[in-house]
């Protein structure tokens, strides 16, 4: 869906993703190292682009490129299948070494329950991801349900964790976000000094 949702804190912007992302997308998508727990994508990088023409036509389906505040891209995420003041975050990729996850939470959040006015927010995890399923129990995310066989990854079916935020927790998360966001805030400014 075309928007204009532009939003930054902690040294990390979210800005509408554009065709002009497309490549940096496929590229972030199929990394051998990011793709492990994500859905498949078709190796045609003609596949990939035609879903993200459909994309800017669709409702309720928010994506964003997760960027730096110098501009440069390192990763996704998206609030869609909107319906009933509720909706999935997720297509959460980052480039790895870069410390924005924090950042690139508080401010999907935010824009979920502070600018959209949903009130409540899911994410499925592949259950065997373990450094996302400890992220966001650490961040006071309730586990809401386990989705038997909710992803299948070359031929292999995993159960998804589902952990749902609400517009009256999100205060409790922002809490447990701001702090790391903060830390890796200072890191992604020595890099930028370094």
């Amino acid at each position: 869906m075309k928007h204009n949702i532009i939003v930054e804190r902690f040294g990390v912007r979210l800005r509408p993703i554009t065709m002009d992302d497309a490549e940096f997308i496929f590229k972030l998508r199929r990394s051998p190292e990011l793709s492990r727990y994500i859905g498949e994508i078709d190796s045609r990088f003609s596949i990939h682009e035609s879903w993200l023409e459909e994309y800017f036509h669709r409702d309720g389906d928010y994506y964003f490129c997760i960027e730096l505040l110098s501009g440069k891209a390192v990763g996704t995420i998206a609030i869609y299948d909107i319906a009933d003041q509720s909706g999935n975050w997720g297509r959460w990729i980052i480039s790895p070494l870069v410390p924005a996850a924090p950042a690139s939470v508080w401010l999907i959040f935010h824009v979920a329950f502070d600018i959209l006015g949903l009130s409540s927010i899911y994410s499925n995890t592949v259950i065997d991801n373990a450094s996302v399923v400890s992220f966001h129990d650490n961040c006071s995310l309730p586990r809401t349900g386990i989705e038997r066989g909710g992803l299948t990854i070359k031929g292999v079916s995993y159960d998804m964790v589902i952990h749902t935020a609400t517009k009256e927790n999100w205060p409790l998360i922002q809490e447990r976000l701001e702090k790391p966001a903060i830390l890796a805030e200072r890191l992604l400014m020595e890099e930028t000094d370094g």
